[in-house]
């Protein structure tokens, strides 16, 4: 009994096997066949990270909460050499943009290539551009992978996506109004007659359509609803620390409103629902270069000291535990 045992339980072990061979073949050979941009090195590469190697029998299968159906990790699949298509809006620098060689690059997307390549230094990512508001229902419908930008984590947007459990970047909204706008404080905001710009399906547009009830909200993309603040066609713009410096630097109309930011939020990757074993790779590689302080001194590079210079408050992401300990480890530790 024990060896008819062991009979049927190697065969089906060779079925599962020669399934998942079959499935990882079939979605390798669809990705490559779309393309890739080679990830061919990053500005942020730590020589502490250990990456492990490519290939073996690793792959895992994790469910789909929506439909049921069965998905490989983008972990495994990684790890196997598969090409990987990143979701991405461009058009937000210094956070994501192009270069002057058409490449993708900013703090996040600079990030995103180096987790990428410390899972697999051979990692391949090819970049599907995606306008911001349209990002959360084309990953769920499977237009692209993961997002290689970050995005907040609107309880809506949740209910398409999955979230990575620690912050990319803090977001504080700055409101930047126009000159000759009668507009003097947040409180003015919120009134009849007011317009107010906002970045179409973000985090700025949820709030201030809570927030400014009585003002009229107009959602554009991200530079034409800084232009129509700009020309004076609305009062103000709500914008994010990171386009503040860029806004101010091309448009002499606008200045920012004075007060500390109306609110913040925290922004992170998102990938597909379900898959637990990318995420739980994405929270510790986060929460590792967080302690080590790469992604505060990274903000403050790219993003954080030209926005102060700008006259806006910017704060890196740091460890609260590490904070914690630093001024608490003398008197309870």
């Amino acid at each position: 009994m024990d060896r008819e045992l062991a009979a049927r339980v190697a065969a089906d072990q060779a079925a599962l096997e020669e399934e998942r061979v079959g499935r990882r073949r079939f979605i390798s050979m669809s990705a490559l066949s779309a393309g890739g941009l080679a990830l061919v090195g990053s500005a942020c590469a730590d020589d502490d990270a250990a990456a492990p190697a490519a290939g073996g029998d690793t792959t895992t299968v994790v469910p789909a909460a929506d439909d049921g159906s069965d998905v490989v990790s983008i972990f495994d699949r990684v790890r196997d050499g598969d090409t990987i298509q990143v979701g991405a809006d461009l058009n937000f620098p210094p956070l994501q943009l192009k270069d002057a060689s058409g490449n993708p690059a900013g703090y996040t997307v600079e990030l995103a290539q180096a987790m990428f390549a410390d899972l697999n230094p051979d990692a391949t990512l090819e970049f599907v551009e995606v306008p911001f508001g349209e990002l959360f229902g084309s990953l769920a419908a499977g237009r692209f992978d993961m997002s290689a930008i970050g995005a907040t984590i609107l309880p809506s947007r949740s209910q398409q996506v999955m979230f990575a459990g620690e912050p990319l970047f803090i977001e504080n909204t700055i409101v930047l109004r126009n000159t000759s706008s009668g507009v003097r404080s947040v409180d003015d905001l919120n009134a009849s007659g007011v317009r107010l710009a906002v970045l179409a399906g973000s985090a700025q547009e949820a709030s201030a359509r809570r927030i400014f009830t009585d003002a009229e909200i107009v959602s554009l993309e991200q530079q034409p609803a800084i232009q129509e603040a700009a020309t004076g066609r609305a009062d103000a713009v709500l914008v994010g620390e990171f386009g503040l410096a860029g806004a101010l630097e091309a448009n002499s109309t606008l200045q920012v409103l004075s007060g500390p930011p109306i609110f913040a939020d925290i922004n992170t990757w998102f990938m597909p629902i379900g898959d637990h074993r990318m995420k739980a790779y994405v929270d510790n590689w986060l929460r590792y270069n967080i302690i080590r302080g790469r992604l505060a001194t990274f903000w403050n590079e790219r993003v954080g000291n030209a926005a102060r210079a700008a006259g806006a408050r910017s704060i890196g992401v740091i460890s609260p535990y590490l904070a914690a300990a630093d001024v608490l480890g003398d008197t309870i530790g």
